[in-house]
């Protein structure tokens, strides 16, 4: 191995070989940097251990506070569903066309192509089994009536559709289809889903 002519040059002190080590101290400012930040680690462990500072959790619980604040104030403003809002859809030609179809493909197997009743009950008499108000017919056809094998719709169609149904089934009051259906549940006195919430 070639000699160093540097004066300057340490060694450790042994050999191998005739490989010598020299000692290669490390920058003095890499130095102060490794010892900062033990110092720093020091600090943050006691104040956030030891002291005032929060702890992980209480950190975490504000930030998810603060995020659940900020999608709720972020997501669209759902309106009121009520029985005038749903009868609000009735003068949406394009709400109730999709509605129609909606029913002839969902509904019809059970209620019959003018709902005048199948298997399921008849629609457009005033004798009503689970409500004759729209937000009943919402929650009906959202959650279903499992025990009378009509399935919860609300994981195959959206609630707006759900909303432009309820509203197309509340035309069907009073139509007087052929071969209707026998009534079943209560009459309505005050002249059914048509009339609701006037």
């Amino acid at each position: 191995m070639a000699s160093h002519d540097r004066d300057d040059d340490r060694t450790l002190g042994h050999a191998y070989d005739g490989i010598e080590e020299y000692d290669n101290p490390l920058p003095s400012w890499w130095v102060w940097i490794f010892w900062a930040t033990i110092l720093f680690s020091l600090g943050y462990y006691a104040y956030y251990q030891l002291g005032p500072g929060p702890s992980i959790v209480a950190e975490y619980e504000a930030e998810s506070k603060m995020l659940a604040e900020r999608a709720a104030a972020l997501a669209p403003r759902a309106a009121a569903v009520t029985d005038r809002s749903i009868l609000a859809l009735r003068a949406d030609a394009a709400a109730m066309s999709k509605a129609k179809e909606t029913f002839a493909t969902r509904c019809m197997p059970c209620h019959g192509a003018q709902g005048q009743g199948v298997i399921g009950p008849n629609l457009t008499d005033e004798y009503w089994l689970h409500g004759d108000r729209p937000v009943d017919f919402v929650k009906t056809i959202t959650e279903g009536v499992p025990e009378k094998g009509m399935i919860p719709w609300k994981d195959q169609i959206s609630p707006e559709e759900i909303r432009a149904l309820a509203a197309f089934i509340a035309t069907l009051q009073g139509t007087n289809p052929p071969n209707a259906k026998a009534p079943e549940g209560q009459k309505v006195a005050s002249g059914g889903a048509g009339t609701a919430g006037r």
